[in-house]
């Protein structure tokens, strides 16, 4: 088992030195540690763990990580957004050892993204469904009425951190047109959902509606088992006081750039459109709980059926049709990409995982002591945590750290350099030359800019314009001036570098336009 495991992951290592900061972040390691700040309040709505009639004002909480070891002078970081997974119910209390910010997977994950230079936010979002009923329509239905809570959680995440940087002077140092979703399990049907769910359509499909009334969970038959007028929209805005709190970051964007789904599905391929953000996914081909491809989600601990929904490879074959992975180059040829691309069709973002025996979250690890402990916590008895752990381990087979950090480092190393490039902040890296006092004005930019340098003793010789892949986009020659404005024109949004020469060498800045 063992070998076959790493003929599909490879397993890279990382040494930080002082001189760590020479390799390229992002696609490096270069920080030695992370700094993490816990408990951090992003929001604030009502919890119904306890069922429909239960609700409970409740802060919604995250871990910000960061560089950490080194002096990180960068103030514009790419910012991932980490939704773990747990079934939309508490670790134990879902049947695992597993559904908190802080399970072991998501503190590795987290952590090598700080790493690398990212700034990443594990989120507890809001859970409560009822998973047991011996009815269909009060499985289907509480569960999607949890996963679009939780989709308003996380958009007010993302609005969370806008705000900060608009009003707070950006205490996290977050590039706002930078901002990722990753999801692990049940964390990505929400990050899948909070990139393509937008349309009140789309919660109205046949699969959506209550098929009986029910008036403890507010089913209406015939009609949306999420009822957007008590339960605000997508954003989560409107509804009534007493189910939706409306004041979470409000008149900020929810918008995320790039979404990475880890064994979660979408909840229906007519969400996805033309336009969507580009997204990459890894997926377990015999996963139990979650298809590969079109199929049915089951509850774990029943294997009751809840709904039908679409996999990875469905999904991802869609975005790639559709245009939305466009600015995933197709040139990689790092041992990742070639090992995907043997097994996943052709669909570039596509990462299959084959294993011999159904697996399900081969990426996380856990131990007996540890869970039984947390059982106990709960007011369950030894026997159950140690029932819990040991079902556990029938779809996480040969479960051990080794196993689940050479998952982490094959995820890692296939998603990072997607993300890089989509998000254009590898590739066309800065010249900060001492010597050069240039200044790009305003950044972000919407119509025109201004380059100019402050040393009245240098002038602009030539200044170039070029895109995250490296082409000249726009140039001016032959000037002798302190200042250039730069127009627009007809360029796409995007990251690009603006280049000068001068009397005392280059220097080249990022500049992001809107």
């Amino acid at each position: 088992m063992k070998k076959k495991l790493l003929s599909i992951i490879f397993i890279s290592a990382c040494v930080f030195t002082n001189t760590a900061l020479n390799a390229q972040r992002y696609l490096s390691y270069v920080f030695p540690s992370a700094n993490v700040a816990s408990n951090i309040i992003y929001a604030n709505n009502y919890q119904f763990l306890l069922g429909p009639g239960s609700p409970v004002a409740t802060d919604l909480k995250m871990d910000v990580y960061e560089p950490g070891g080194i002096a990180d002078t960068s103030t514009a970081r790419p910012l991932i957004i980490y939704l773990p997974t747990g079934s939309f119910l508490p670790a134990i209390v879902n049947g695992t050892p597993t559904g908190s910010r802080r399970d072991s997977s998501v503190l590795e994950m987290c952590t090598r993204f700080a790493k690398r230079g990212f700034v990443s936010a594990a989120v507890t979002y809001r859970l409560g469904w009822d998973p047991q009923s011996t009815d269909q329509d009060i499985r289907t239905g509480s569960l999607l009425i949890a996963v679009y809570r939780a989709i308003q959680d996380v958009k007010s995440c993302i609005r969370f951190f806008r705000m900060d940087a608009a009003v707070h002077g950006n205490v996290y140092k977050v590039d706002t047109n930078n901002i990722i979703l990753v999801g692990q399990g049940s964390g990505g049907y929400v990050a899948l959902a909070c990139a393509t769910l937008d349309k009140t359509s789309e919660i109205s499909l046949p699969k959506f509606l209550a098929q009986s009334t029910n008036f403890s969970w507010g089913f209406v038959a015939g009609t949306p088992y999420v009822n957007q007028a008590a339960m605000g929209d997508f954003e989560g805005f409107g509804g009534f006081s007493n189910v939706n709190n409306s004041n979470n970051s409000p008149g900020y964007s929810s918008e995320a750039h790039f979404i990475c789904n880890i064994g979660g599905a979408l909840g229906d391929s007519s969400w996805l459109e033309p336009g969507d953000a580009p997204m990459v996914g890894f997926h377990v081909k015999v996963d139990p709980f979650a298809p590969y491809g079109n199929g049915p989600v089951i509850v774990p601990t029943t294997g009751d059926f809840v709904v039908d929904v679409s996999g990875d490879s469905m999904f991802i074959t869609q975005a790639n049709a559709y245009g939305n992975n466009a600015c995933i180059p197709q040139n990689f040829t790092d041992v990742y990409t070639t090992h995907a691309n043997s097994v996943n069709g052709g669909q570039e973002g596509l990462y299959p995982f084959y294993t011999p025996s159904p697996q399900a979250g081969p990426w996380e690890w856990y131990d007996s002591t540890s869970t039984v402990a947390a059982a106990q916590a709960l007011g369950y008895s030894q026997p159950y945590g140690t029932a819990v752990y040991q079902n556990a381990l029938l779809t996480n087979p040969n479960m051990s750290k080794a196993k689940a950090l050479a998952y982490i480092d094959t995820i890692q190393n296939y998603f990072v350099p997607r993300v890089s490039r989509c998000g254009g902040f590898v590739g066309i890296e800065e010249n900060n030359n001492p010597a050069i006092a240039m200044q790009v004005t305003p950044n972000p930019v919407k119509d025109n800019f201004m380059v100019s340098i402050s040393d009245a003793a240098q002038s602009i010789k030539s200044v170039e314009l070029m895109n995250v892949i490296g082409d000249r986009v726009y140039s001016m020659e032959g000037l002798n001036a302190q200042s250039v404005r730069i127009n627009r024109g007809k360029l796409e949004a995007g990251v690009y570098l603006v280049r000068i020469k001068t009397d005392k060498g280059n220097a080249t800045r990022k500049v992001i336009f809107e």
